[in-house]
């Protein structure tokens, strides 16, 4: 419906809620989220913001992810009527650098847009249940995934302290050992196999070497086994090892269009190490929110790789 028509209009108002999971990979609830559209691109990419953060931090967190291209944003608040105040606060600064083209409460299965002459919703608003909507039943039917909560998402990419401490123990094995190729490592992935705990950790140490994460990087080029591969070793692997396996994980998310499991799993990386140059590489690309059929991959081999970490 973007493709035509931005903001929707009359009964697109009702099936902007179904697309809104579906833009962030999970159902949100006491969220701001903004959807945002760029100049020349049909598709919009979404983020959401904790509702009962102040209209100061909101605005200030906004203002990062709207550019000079930015074509438009429209706002969602997901939460009760004493929100309306905030959403119109926050809207009408961003007003002041960017179209606000539309904003909406969506209040216990109520969808109440608060646009000041808009008719696309009744005064008292309309009834709207996002699960049921013809676009998230064409969304669904394409095969996309959308999880209950953020929580769920996040999941995902959390570390699991137990399996954690298998690979450390691994680790502590293989002093003074040979680090084998990453394909050769992966193998057991691609076969269908979940990886044991001595070949996810020698798996962590071959990431620490530049040459053999840039081989896995470039070997990561969106086939679900390797987002499955990736997010396993990023909740098996200790601390000191996320980061490598977690930005893996984000870059294949991205490339399946999976962009909100992709920042999850960036946070992870940045949580772990801040200053590491390889996770501030894909964040630069995912964080583009182009589309991951724009970008010819793996690289010609000419080509050399952009990553402070790799060259360092």
């Amino acid at each position: 419906m973007f493709e035509t028509d931005f903001p929707p209009r009359t009964s697109g108002s009702g099936e902007l809620l179904g697309l809104v999971p579906y833009l962030l990979g999970y159902h949100p609830a006491d969220a701001l989220v903004a959807i945002i559209r760029p100049v020349g691109q049909h598709l919009p990419h979404a983020i959401s913001l904790p509702l009962n953060e102040p209209a100061e931090a909101l605005l200030e967190h906004l203002a990062t992810h709207v550019r000079d291209r930015t074509a438009g944003i429209i706002l969602i608040g997901y939460g009760r009527a004493i929100h309306r105040a905030k959403i119109f606060e926050v809207s009408g600064a961003l007003q002041l650098f960017v179209p606000v083209l539309g904003r909406f409460l969506y209040d216990d299965g109520i969808l109440t847009c608060l646009t000041s002459g808009c008719d696309c919703t009744p005064d008292g608003g309309i009834p709207v249940d996002p699960r049921s909507t013809q676009l998230a039943a064409k969304l669904a039917l394409t095969g996309r995934v959308v999880l209950p909560s953020r929580q769920e998402l996040d999941t995902l990419v959390a570390g699991d302290p137990r399996a954690q401490a298998e690979t450390q123990a691994a680790l502590n094995t293989l002093a003074n050992t040979d680090i084998a190729q990453v394909a050769a490592l992966t193998a057991p992935a691609r076969a269908g196999e979940r990886l044991t705990a001595e070949q996810v950790a020698r798996l962590c140490l071959a990431l620490h070497d530049p040459d053999r994460l840039t081989a896995a990087w470039h070997q990561t080029t969106g086939r679900r086994w390797q987002r499955e591969l990736w997010l396993d070793v990023t909740r098996r692997a200790p601390q000191q090892h996320v980061a490598a396996p977690a930005s893996l994980a984000a870059w294949s998310a991205w490339r399946l269009g999976q962009q909100a499991l992709a920042e999850a799993a960036l946070d992870r990386a940045r949580t772990a190490d801040p200053e590491d140059g390889f996770t501030r590489t894909v964040s630069l690309v995912v964080g583009a929110h182009l589309p991951a059929h724009r970008l010819r991959w793996p690289p010609t081999p000419h080509l050399p790789a952009a990553t402070s970490r790799i060259q360092s």
